[in-house]
């Protein structure tokens, strides 16, 4: 039984780790001006406009397509939940006040995405 409550109290400790970021430089809105597919190096040229509000919502613009839904922040990934979809998660390497990058996994491939504060 005290080896139960033991391994309870760390998984506990665990999953309620603290951001490694200062999640108050999330919110704003945020431009994309590099996104790279790390294996082949190519460029993908797609724009994005990122927005993030204080209250946890969040929105995304990618010209042809919006989605919108709910984010925070944990350890280092910025978790995001599409309005009536699952969970996706992005790992940040850099956040300040006026850039943000993320490294992500789209379709097995491992791409990086820079944006600054618009």
């Amino acid at each position: 039984m005290k080896n139960l409550l033991i391994l309870f109290v760390l998984i506990f400790m665990f999953s309620c780790q603290p951001s490694k970021w200062d999640k108050s430089n999330l919110p704003g809105s945020w431009q994309s001006i590099q996104w790279i597919q790390l294996d082949s190096g190519d460029t993908l040229d797609n724009n994005l406009v990122f927005e993030f509000d204080s209250t946890g919502r969040y929105s995304v613009d990618y010209g042809t397509e919006k989605e919108r839904g709910k984010y925070w922040v944990a350890g280092e990934y910025l978790h995001t939940v599409e309005d009536g979809r699952a969970e996706k998660k992005v790992r940040i390497l850099q956040l300040s006040s006026d850039s943000l990058i993320m490294e992500m996994n789209r379709a097995g491939y491992l791409e990086k995405l820079v944006l600054v504060k618009s």
